[in-house]
């Protein structure tokens, strides 16, 4: 079993992380940043010309968790799963009085409360950049139900015969 690296089309930062890997059937998903692709090219561009990191946007606090979120979920299809097979999640948040903006959004990303994940939630000291949060999390691929081979639906077909025939066989008990 290899890792494998999942991007999903997204940028990275030019940092040396990956995105999101999976080994086996686990995705392990780096903490996401609320990066724009504009954004993420100017870093890719700023590290590899040696200049300095640039300025994070001013952006709504909303739309710095639908980006995240949104990057969540292409990074677990494609893995092959979904939001509902996240297990853990970790989020930072630079201002905890956002929480509630935050879960308001977050709870969008699943089906039933019955598949959240389990979670953690801080305030950080300080985020990179000074952006509204960083997320990251673990999850898994759903294994589809085992298919029967053809070799064991022929056996269970002739189990069921013989079955049938050893009750045919049987004398019927006369009542009493």
């Amino acid at each position: 079993m290899e890792k494998q690296v999942i991007n999903a089309g997204l940028l990275g930062t030019g940092g040396p992380i990956n995105l999101a890997v999976k080994h086996g059937n686990m995705i392990y998903i780096s903490g996401l940043p609320p990066f724009t692709p504009e954004f993420t090219q100017s870093m890719i561009d700023a590290r590899k010309n040696g200049q300095p990191l640039p300025k994070f946007p001013d952006m709504p606090f909303e739309q710095q968790v639908r980006i995240v979120m949104n990057n969540m979920k292409k990074l677990m299809e494609a893995a092959g799963s979904n939001m509902d097979c996240l297990l853990k999640v970790i989020v930072w948040l630079r201002d905890q009085s956002q929480s509630e903006i935050f879960d308001r959004i977050y709870r969008e990303y699943f089906t039933s409360p019955a598949t959240w994940p389990a979670r953690t939630r801080m305030q950080a000291g300080r985020t990179p950049l000074d952006m509204g949060l960083e997320v990251d999390a673990v999850g898994y691929i759903p294994q589809a139900p085992k298919r029967k081979t053809a070799a064991k639906r022929a056996s269970a077909k002739r189990g069921a015969a013989r079955n049938t025939v050893r009750a045919s066989r049987k004398r019927p008990t006369k009542p009493r």
